[in-house]
């Protein structure tokens, strides 16, 4: 059985190192005042996977799968005001943002091999 409350912590905590390590990056690629953007969209991918873990907890405790549409739309509503407000600030904050939401992505893919 999958530990759930420890796979993600070690899924939210991959996801800020990812971020920190992003930022640092487009921090020297187009100036440290820029270099927000990536761990904004981190914040907001660690929030989305802990409404997601949220929301299936919810679920399971129920015994159904009602109730999830509110979630999803919650958490793509929450994504695209982050990336409103990376674009609204420059094309480089919106693209560090945009890589630090698809972080939640990347780790989705990899987090399989910490399973139990």
């Amino acid at each position: 059985m999958i530990k759930v409350k420890r796979l993600t912590k070690k899924m939210a905590v991959t996801i800020m190192i990812m971020g920190m390590v992003e930022a640092l990056v487009f921090g020297l690629i187009s100036g440290f005042e820029k270099s927000w953007g990536p761990l904004l969209g981190s914040a907001g991918a660690v929030l989305n996977l802990f409404s997601l873990k949220n929301d299936i907890e919810k679920m399971a405790s129920k015994g159904t799968t009602k109730g999830w549409v509110f979630g999803y739309l919650g958490r793509y509503t929450f994504s695209a005001a982050l990336l409103l407000l990376g674009g609204l600030v420059s094309f480089e904050t919106l693209l560090g943002v945009f890589f630090g939401l698809m972080n939640l992505k990347i780790v989705s893919f990899i987090a399989w091999r910490w399973t139990d």
